[in-house]
């Protein structure tokens, strides 16, 4: 028996006038998740537990099979980890995104509209020559996300953050750091913003007509992570990942599971989802259980594109779950499949309500479900929770 996790990652979400009242996932063409769901059992996971944040850190965390309550990572050590950066004592780490900011001082996009990686990079090193110094460390991670790592300033966990994508459209003047050591990543974001001002690559993207990143905001403060439980030695099986984002792969590394990288596969709507489903069966050949985390329906949910984030929906059924399904007709293997969190597209950000899983495969019996979609899922009654309990339902 193998075993199959597709992390539709924010692809769950609320009713659009739209699409005439319906989800995302009701409005999208999903005629492979829909053969699961009616083979198999469909039900919502609460992969949020109540009074943590609604980030994929959190949720992803309880999808492969781990309670996030036990493992208060955070998210900015998380992310650092997958880059092989290992923090010493006294040190504090950040996400830091590369956004763009307008005049007027609204947040226009919190990614420079998903910026490059060789864009990011080509920033990211502009800023680390003008900026780092004893205290201040930049790495580079993946399109606009960057880490800072801070030296001396462990207060830094007692500050309070937002996420640059939790204040899309909104004024930034009102999101900034509070409390202690608040004002030294504020002299830090204002000093980036000048080297950004003055920035060649940002030069060259406006004279090709693309954003130019204008600020960059630090968020989500973590120290040396204790690493996660190996998985095998947990659930006695070998893993496999395979992600465009640092922080899956970060949660990976700490967790012993074995980090694919395919080419063409990506954080955004450019992602190459049949390398994916091409890169998911490679993966079965060698690991009892994989997962293919898939960014896109997110990055399109923060970026408000109701239709990117439908066709985002569409292109994983067509492309990744198809192939499960052709692999499930000639060897046993059961398929899970689930958002992460909602992320609606009219507000832009994370939500913590539960969301919708299928699992099919031999051995699982069907319920009344039909579709992996929000209502459905509601009907048939059967709810997860906590969520980390669905990867024990999975392999049981």
């Amino acid at each position: 028996m193998r075993f199959a996790v597709v992390i539709l990652d924010g692809a769950s979400g609320e009713p659009l006038d739209a699409y005439g009242g319906r989800t995302t996932l009701e409005a999208a063409k999903t005629p492979h998740l829909d053969a699961l769901a009616q083979a198999g059992a469909v039900g919502l996971a609460r992969n949020v537990p109540i009074g943590m944040e609604p980030s994929s850190n959190v949720a992803c965390t309880s999808i492969l099979g781990y309670d996030p309550a036990d493992y208060p990572i955070g998210r900015g050590a998380l992310e650092l980890s997958a880059l092989g950066v290992e923090l010493k004592e006294g040190q504090v780490a950040l996400r830091v995104n590369l956004t763009h900011v307008t005049p007027q001082g609204i947040m226009h996009s919190y990614s420079t509209d998903n910026i490059s990686s060789e864009d990011g990079h080509a920033l990211g090193d502009e800023l680390k020559a003008a900026l780092d110094d004893e205290t201040f460390t930049l790495y580079k991670g993946t399109g606009f996300r960057l880490y800072l790592v801070v030296n001396g300033h462990p207060a830094l966990m007692d500050t309070r953050f937002e996420g640059a994508h939790n204040f899309a459209d909104m004024p930034v003047a009102e999101h900034r750091p509070q409390g202690p050591e608040a004002q030294l990543i504020r002299d830090y974001e204002a000093r980036a913003k000048a080297v950004l001002l003055a920035s060649p690559v940002n030069a060259r993207r406006r004279r090709e007509g693309r954003l130019p990143a204008t600020d960059v905001f630090a968020f989500w403060p973590g120290v040396r992570p204790d690493s996660l439980v190996d998985f095998s030695a947990l659930y006695g099986r070998q893993a496999g990942l395979n992600s465009g984002v640092d922080l899956l792969n970060g949660i990976a590394q700490l967790a012993g599971i074995r980090r694919y990288r395919f080419t063409g596969v990506t954080d955004g709507p450019d992602n190459d989802y049949a390398a994916q489903g091409e890169g998911a069966l490679a993966m079965l050949a060698h690991n009892d259980v994989v997962f293919i985390h898939v960014e896109a329906p997110d990055a399109e949910g923060h970026d408000g594109n109701i239709e990117g984030k439908r066709l985002a929906v569409e292109a994983i059924d067509r492309e990744v779950i198809s192939r499960l399904r052709g692999y499930a007709a000639k060897r046993p293997l059961r398929i899970l499949a689930l958002p992460d969190h909602p992320t609606p597209v009219l507000t832009k950000r994370h939500t913590s309500d539960p969301v919708p899983f299928v699992l099919a495969g031999p051995g699982i019996a069907p319920n009344t479900g039909q579709r992996l979609t929000e209502r459905e899922a509601q009907g048939t009654g059967l709810l997860i929770d906590p969520g980390h309990l669905l990867l024990q339902e999975l392999l049981r």
